[in-house]
């Protein structure tokens, strides 16, 4: 299907039509099929009372001869028969359309909710996280999608019902038409009222949602970071305070559905009572037909009827209102910098070849974060980058050097929050930057983040990106001109790029070079000095006027920074382009022409390197605090004798082997699939596994009921008493009609029909209680159900490792799954359950009733039941297949929302905005929807819509036959067909929601799958001895780690002793397998050969929590959630003292901007801590790793964000810490490990020399020139 929007609709109606507003001809002539189907289709049921009333008459006539019974009855049974292969075709057809109609308009909603917030500033995504565009993208438009699809199909339907049942009331009896029409005013009184209950609750409800949605992506997003601190546990806590909120708000929720329910059955139990007390009146005296009286009744009980059956459907319809006038405020917010605003001054043509310098000028530049008013990041800064020049950027982590970036590339504005502490400008050529076409501005400027977030592609397209805007721009389609031409152009500018990025040497190892795909995000098995190179590459590529490097060689060993700085300045020298440097390794930018140091958001000094030194102010400072490790000689070092390593000899065909344990694992039957996989079947249990017959699906399902069985017992109880008042009421109908018969004794004909009239007030007056009840309890209880399933979910995912590996596992795609499977079945659980409930009840209810009143025409009638039932099983099981081809492409779509999303800064900074909308339209236009299910299980819901006017038919004809043979009385007569007629109307009613039931079934299987997937790393459980006196010796037996995604060991065949108490570290080139190693410890993966033992015991056997416990991981990408600075820091460890608390911010060198916040370690640190520098967020993390007071501290790459001064107190504290505990660090940085007791120097997944320092410097082999490369 082919999605195209060229312009976003003007829409001024109200919310509901909002979805409307997208819709193209095509998909209006599908709604418009649908709404003639479901008009036919919903005038069937009055025209078969007006049937049902001539052949009343017919039965009640004293003069009606055998015959003319016969030729009457035929007749109608005739017309019942042919209404029903009626609805068979039209209920087919409405279903099909509505459903098609919706999916493809909501699709271009979905389109356009992206595409709006793709191009949203910074100020949006300050209050939107990724998570919650997820969420909005799956379960909210999913939400818009069932409202403008089925729902609205069945609205129609149920509405059509009741108008063509007025109107045939009002042409038959007017007057007994509206007595008995005067409920439905009431009814809507009602309906109104507690509709406005709802909605002071879902728009709360909508943002608890979002926020939880933006939480639960930060938590599946890091999940290492999560593992390694075994703090799962707090944070499924967190995350369940806002479901517990939800829980809370959805109490409202309840009560309303329980009124709603209460209305709708009280007024149908009414008009019984009311119809037959005034009806009787009008056949005595106004000699009404008792035919013609049940036609009108009949008429009118439909119309109130197809008020009920609306009921469900406004709930739904109700939410979509809601969530529609969200999107709606989202897609039509214009934001105050709009990339997509054609306006503003262009300077030259990107076209040109000739390149022109470019100077800036930051002018009296004030700026304050909108969410930190108080809080002065610049104050009042003034500087000049010389046209053509290298500047650098030097200062304290928070300094302001990052913002300086961010209103470069009008991330922000100084004026844009009208903060009268945002002042001054930018200048670029002598424009402020305000004035100049922010597309353009952004395609001049290169970036080379700290923080490099690549995307789901190939290396190749990953690097191509950075073409976006400029005149190389990759090809998007096969049809554009001289495509071939083009492609080999862009081929050969990416293969120069990583060249010059110093990546071409480890990209043309890859499977498939340049075209190996890669999984997005700041995960996956590429190193982080890797992803830092490709991302370099991506800005080298696009020949920029400007190239900015915002701690852009962080993450690089140092030979690797000095070629890649090396092809910078050659570039630089080449173009005369003006070349920004952001760094805290000072080493770095000794060739910049002027540096500029920061402090505290002012300009401290600036000039040359030199000329800083001879001042011997900030810089001066801050180069004295940052010795390198070359600088220190071996005299000076205690001797350590050289840790023998074994020598290591090439792995050889090892791939056969690298799925052989060296414990045997147990065999595990699939809960799913019934295949048997080699997986750990005891997790964290420590039990050795048993094998056990695998639970059904249906069975674990009512084990999840069955731990909520008040709630869920109640509703039943409610709907199931709801469910046998029709059967009642259709017994005592047999009665009111023989009483209606009565021809000689007008007071007994009114005095009995008062008596039938006073029961079925007591009926309604029973049922208000027990559908207050129905609704309310399953609404309640599908609500906990939810919270469970999201939590169990949640938990689920948590014990995965190398899950989160693959492409279709990210973090968007999962936290989207897990709110909408789970949402699927709560809303089954409620409202849809309590209508399934009571029309089973209706129909086993009436059966009964029709066998003890007359089996012979009973067991007849319901002979076809057993097809009905078969079409009701395959339209659910069709349905559900439909429901799993559209999962996948939503759960696609929301992963590569997220993923853009969650990188916003680079995307504006490639000018990717475009770009992404154009992947996201290729992919829809090739996703699979097979709507062969769809018709399927729509030809199902046709039949069972039919069936219920074929089985009256039955009933009519074989009835009379009955009676004329005198085998059957008059009220039995009637009572039958009314308890068969009630019960096939609730087996038609069952077809109403099978939609919902395929959804509530395609994501309970969903997450049950999630529940049995067995994590690659878990615990042997050999033994249950538990881990005493944790000394820290570390011992690598043989390991080799072989990631699916390279053809080369990471790690190979690595055999070594991490002595306890000792601090040991490794370094070497990025990518050579040093964070490998790291992941092994941590049992983020386990090796595929070999074992690692933590003092002497294998670690697979101890289970995964304990072992954490005693690790804390520093990693190089610092990760914080959504909550206060204390929070984050404590990460759940058990109560902490706040002495303790400060202490390790305190070492951490955090503890003064912290106080200094207006809430202190109370201040929420906002969405990721988007907002803090680099190096704030990594000292946030280094005083939770310190807090947690380890036995073996893991050190990746733990101060790479940080300034000199910064990583100077750190990493005294780091070493003080590190006293007594096993301490392994990994640095490019050697001046941070060059008092390590044990350095091990790695390339290419081998260690190729090990002593200390001084020991290396006198081997002069492959360490030394490390420590050269620094110098």
């Amino acid at each position: 299907m082919h999605i195209d929007i060229s312009r976003r609709p003007n829409h001024k109606g109200p919310a509901f039509f909002y979805a409307f507003s997208y819709a193209d001809r095509s998909d209006w002539t599908l709604y418009a099929i649908g709404v003639v189907g479901a008009l036919i289709s919903g005038a069937g049921f009055p025209i078969m009372d007006l049937a049902y009333g001539y052949w009343t008459t017919a039965l009640t006539a004293s003069d009606m001869t055998p015959p003319s019974l016969r030729k009457t009855t035929n007749t109608m049974a005739a017309i019942c028969l042919s209404i029903g292969v009626l609805q068979f075709i039209t209920g087919t057809i409405f279903l099909s359309c509505f459903t098609i109609a919706s999916g493809r308009t909501t699709d271009k909603l979905r389109r356009a909710y992206l595409d709006s917030v793709i191009h949203q500033d910074a100020e949006f995504f300050e209050k939107v996280g990724p998570g919650e565009v997820g969420t909005r993208m799956v379960k909210d438009v999913g939400t818009v999608k069932a409202a403008t699809g089925e729902k609205l199909g069945f609205m129609v339907w149920a509405t059509t019902t009741l108008i063509v049942a007025l109107i045939m009331a009002f042409s038959k009896a007017a007057h007994f038409a509206g007595v008995i029409v005067g409920v439905v005013p009431l009814a809507f009184i009602l309906f109104v009222s507690v509709g406005y209950l709802a909605a002071k609750a879902d728009s709360r409800l909508l943002d608890l949602e979002g926020q939880s949605g933006t939480l639960l992506e930060q938590i599946l997003g890091s999940v290492r970071v999560v593992q390694s601190f075994a703090a799962e546990s707090f944070l499924v806590k967190k995350y369940d305070e806002y479901l517990t909120a939800l829980q809370r708000l959805g109490k409202w929720r309840s009560i309303v559905r329980g009124l709603e329910l209460s209305i709708s059955y009280c007024v149908l139990n009414l008009t019984y009572s009311v119809a037959f007390w005034y009806g009787s009146k009008l056949i005595v005296r106004e000699n009404l037909e008792v035919g013609l009286m049940f036609t009108v009744f009949w008429n009118m009980f439909n119309a109130i009827f197809a008020i009920s059956n609306i009921l469900p459907h406004i709930s739904a319809i109700r939410d979509s209102v809601h969530i529609s006038a969200r999107l709606r405020a989202e897609i039509e917010r214009v934001p105050v910098i709009d990339v997509r605003n054609p306006g503003g001054v262009k300077l030259w043509d990107n076209q040109s070849a000739e390149k022109t310098a470019v100077q800036i000028e930051v002018q009296n530049l004030t700026f304050s974060y909108p969410s930190r008013p108080d809080h002065k990041t610049l104050d009042n800064v003034s500087f000049v980058l010389e046209a053509g020049k290298v500047t650098a950027l030097v200062g304290a982590s928070g300094s302001g050097k990052s913002t300086i970036a961010s209103l470069l590339l009008r991330y922000y504005d100084p004026s844009s929050f009208d903060n009268e502490k945002s002042t001054g400008r930018i200048l670029l050529a002598g424009h402020d930057i305000r004035d100049l076409n922010l597309s353009w501005l952004r395609s001049q400027i290169g970036v080379i983040a700290q923080d490099p977030q690549l995307f789901t592609a190939t290396i190749f397209d990953n690097v191509a990106y950075g073409l976006s805007g400029t005149p190389w721009e990759l090809p998007t389609s096969e049809m554009e001109p001289k495509y071939a031409e083009r492609m080999a152009d862009v081929r050969n500018r990416v293969e120069q790029a990583l060249k010059q990025a110093q990546a071409w040497d480890f990209v043309r190892k890859l499977p498939s070079g340049m075209d190996t795909r890669i999984k997005g995000g700041r995960t996956g098995v590429l190193s982080g000095g890797q992803r830092q190179r490709i991302a370099a590459a991506r800005a080298l590529i696009r020949k920029p006027r400007i190239l900015l490097l915002d701690e852009g060689t962080s993450a690089l060993d140092a030979e690797t920074e000095q070629r890649l700085m090396a092809a910078i300045h050659e570039e630089q020298a080449q173009s005369g382009m003006t070349t920004i440097l952001i760094a805290h390794r000072l080493s770095s930018i000794q060739n910049a022409d002027r540096i500029i140091a920061m402090s505290n958001g002012r300009v401290a000094e600036q000039g040359t390197y030199n000329e800083l030194i001879e001042i011997g102010g900030v810089f001066s400072t801050l180069v004295k605090h940052q010795s390198s490790a070359g600088q220190i000689t071996s005299s000076s070092e205690t001797s350590i004798v050289p840790v023998p390593v074994r020598p290591q000899e090439p792995v050889k065909n090892t791939s056969a082997k690298f799925n052989t344990p060296q414990i045997p694992l147990y065999r595990h039957v699939s809960i799913v699939s019934g295949t048997q996989t080699i997986v750990d079947d005891s997790l964290e249990q420590g039990l050795l596994a048993k094998e056990s017959k695998a639970p059904t699906l249906t069975s674990r399902f009512i084990r999840l009921l069955a731990q909520y069985g008040l709630w869920i017992a109640m509703g039943i109880f409610g709907s199931i008493c709801i469910g046998a008042s029709f059967p009642i009421a259709a017994w005592l109908v047999g009665f009111v009609l023989e009483s209606l018969s009565i021809h000689d004794d007008d007071n007994r004909l009114l005095r009995e029909a008062r008596a039938w009239s006073m029961w079925f007030l007591v009926l309604s007056m029973v049922n208000i209680l027990s559908s207050f009840v129905a609704g309310f309890f399953l609404s309640m209880g599908g609500d906990r159900i939810d919270r469970r399933l999201r939590l169990t979910a949640l938990k689920s995912l948590l014990r995965q490792a190398r899950f989160f590996d693959q492409e279709e596992n990210a973090s968007g795609s999962l936290t989207a799954g897990i709110a909408s499977k789970a949402g699927h079945v709560s809303a089954a659980i409620g409202l849809v359950w309590q209508q399934l409930i009571t029309s089973s009840g209706n129909f086993i209810g009436a059966f009964v009733l029709g066998i003890v009143l007359s089996w012979r025409l009973t067991l007849a009638s319901y002979a076809p039941v057993p097809l009905i039932l078969i079409a009701a099983y395959y339209n659910i099981a069709l349905l559900e297949k439909y429901e799993h081809s559209i999962q996948k492409p939503l759960d696609d779509a929301s992963a590569f929302a997220s993923e853009n999303v969650d990188a916003i800064k680079t995307v504006a900074a490639l000018g990717r905005e475009n770009v992404i909308m154009e992947i996201f339209d290729k992919s829809s236009n090739q996703k699979s929807v097979k709507t062969k299910y769809l018709w399927g299980g729509a030809l199902g819901f046709g039949f069972g819509m039919g069936s219920t006017l074929i089985l009256c038919s039955v009933v009519m004809w074989w009835g009379v036959e009955l009676y004329l043979t005198q085998r059957i009385g008059l009220s039995n007569l009637y009572a039958t067909f009314e308890a068969v007629f009630i019960g096939s109307v609730a087996a038609s009613r069952l077809f109403t929601y099978v939609p919902d039931m395929a959804r509530m079934i395609q994501g309970f299987r969903a997450i049950c799958n999630w529940e049995d997937r067995q994590p690659e790393v878990a615990s042997l459980g050999l033994t249950n001895a538990p881990l005493l006196n944790v000394k820290g010796t570390i011992t690598f037996n043989d390991c080799t780690l072989q990631y699916s995604s390279r053809p080369k060991p990471a790690i190979d065949n690595l055999t070594l002793t991490i002595p306890a108490g000792k601090s040991v570290a490794f370094c070497g080139s990025s990518g050579s397998g040093k964070s490998s190693i790291i992941s092994m410890i941590s049992r983020f993966y386990d090796p595929s050969l070999g074992t690692i033992c933590l003092d002497g015991r294998d670690i697979r056997t101890i289970p995964l929590e304990e072992y954490r416990s005693h690790i804390a991981l520093v990693a190089q990408d610092a990760v914080l959630y959504e909550g206060t600075f204390r929070e984050n820091i404590t990460l759940g460890q058990s109560p902490v003292s706040q002495e303790a608390i400060e202490r390790a911010c305190h070492d951490a060198n955090i503890l003064g901007f912290i106080q200094s916040l207006p809430q202190g370690f109370d201040t929420p640190v906002g969405s990721k801590g988007s907002q803090m520098s680099g190096g704030q967020r990594q000292r946030v993390c280094i005083a939770r790793a310190l807090l947690r007071n380890p036995s073996i501290l893991l050190l990746d790459e733990a101060t790479s964000a940080l300034d000199a001064e910064s990583e100077r107190s750190v990493q005294a504290a780091l070493e003080q810490a590190s006293r007594g505990r096993t301490t392994i660090s990994i640095a490019h940085r050697l001046s941070t490990i060059q008092n390590a007791d044990i350095i091990h120097v790695v390339e290419d997944g081998r260690i190729v020399e090990s002593g200390n320092h001084a020991d290396l410097l006198a081997l002069k082999g492959r360490y030394v020139d490390l420590v050269k490369s620094q110098l």
